[in-house]
């Protein structure tokens, strides 16, 4: 079973904790992610072609952009724990034939030059320590006439009452850092150092996000 597909070298306890952080996403935030999905599926028409996810996490952004897309998904992840929690997730999903699961790194993306259509990052803008360094690396990987949507937040379908919660949640998860990690100028400043002059940054009680075409 899926059980016996975690390696050797990972502990009992990242395996638990990751399934907890998966537990938890779940439990917390998938309005956010149903929401994002159907925002980006709507408003950019983005349906077909290949995709990279830059964090995915264990997965759950994937799985739903691939049910509500054509998108051949590849899926990057980190953290080892993480990443196998995400297997799991995908396989259960039976959609392992669509999403391509890639254990790397977001500040050196495994990927060559123009080979997507379109790049998403939902939450983890904030984790990288060199910005400017991964805007440059999803910017290279996007193909001419290729989207990268980056930031964080819930999308426009959110109800009220599941917006204020989360926000409640991720300001508390941050703390002071939240602003910022969330300020727009510090975004635009690190794209501007990225080289990158055509995108557009949205900011409203939703979220933070940048928009960025090749």
């Amino acid at each position: 079973m899926l059980e016996k597909q975690v390696p050797s070298d990972y502990s009992e306890m990242d395996i638990k904790k990751a399934r907890k952080f998966d537990e938890d996403v779940r439990k917390n935030f998938m309005p956010a992610i149903i929401s994002t999905v159907r925002q980006i599926v709507e408003d950019y028409n983005v349906k077909d072609g290949i995709c990279i996810e830059v964090g995915c996490g264990t997965a759950l952004f994937s799985i739903e952009l691939c049910k509500n897309s054509n998108l051949k998904i590849f899926a990057l992840e980190k953290e080892k724990d993480i990443y196998e929690v995400a297997k799991e997730n995908i396989e259960r999903e039976s959609l392992d034939y669509r999403i391509k699961l890639v254990l790397g790194d977001a500040h050196n993306l495994p990927f060559s030059d123009n080979f997507a259509n379109f790049v998403i990052s939902r939450g983890a803008y904030h984790c990288w320590k060199d910005k400017a360094k991964v805007f440059s690396e999803v910017y290279r990987v996007l193909k001419t006439g290729g989207l990268a949507i980056i930031g964080g937040g819930f999308g426009k379908y959110v109800s009220k009452d599941d917006l204020e919660r989360m926000k409640n949640l991720r300001d508390k998860s941050l703390g002071q850092a939240t602003q910022f990690y969330y300020s727009p100028e510090i975004m635009k400043k690190e794209l501007i150092k990225a080289g990158i002059n055509n995108f557009n940054i949205q900011y409203d009680e939703t979220g933070l996000w940048a928009e960025i075409r090749k």
